[in-house]
């Protein structure tokens, strides 16, 4: 009889504990990609991030460089003065960028 209640005793610690720390509770907020465009202000020589803006955009080794009609660009191809829009996530300190497209003058959005 011992056994039997020890068993039980053991199966519904176990449901409790699956059922307050099930994965499927977890409120995941899934980050947005948001976009929007500018100048390149500042381009620092030791750092992985531009200026665009006054923002702080940090570029990772999964950020697309492309140029308006596609072509992959390197990142020592951006200069300042460049229009530039961005597509990345928006962080506490700059945004952590997917896109960066160099775009023409006109085309900027304010």
């Amino acid at each position: 009889m011992n056994l039997q209640k020890l068993l039980l005793m053991k199966m519904v610690i176990v449901i409790v504990t699956l059922v307050i720390f099930h994965p499927g509770f977890a409120q995941v907020r899934k980050e947005e990609i948001k976009s929007f465009s500018g100048h390149i202000d500042n381009i620092p020589k030791d750092s992985k991030f531009i200026v665009v803006n006054e923002r702080r955009v940090f570029i990772s080794s999964n950020t697309r460089i492309v140029g308006e009609n596609g072509n992959i660009l390197k990142i020592d191809e951006l200069k300042t003065g460049l229009s530039v829009a961005v597509e990345g996530f928006w962080k506490p300190n700059g945004i952590l960028a997917e896109k960066i497209t160099v775009i023409k003058t006109s085309k900027i959005k304010r």
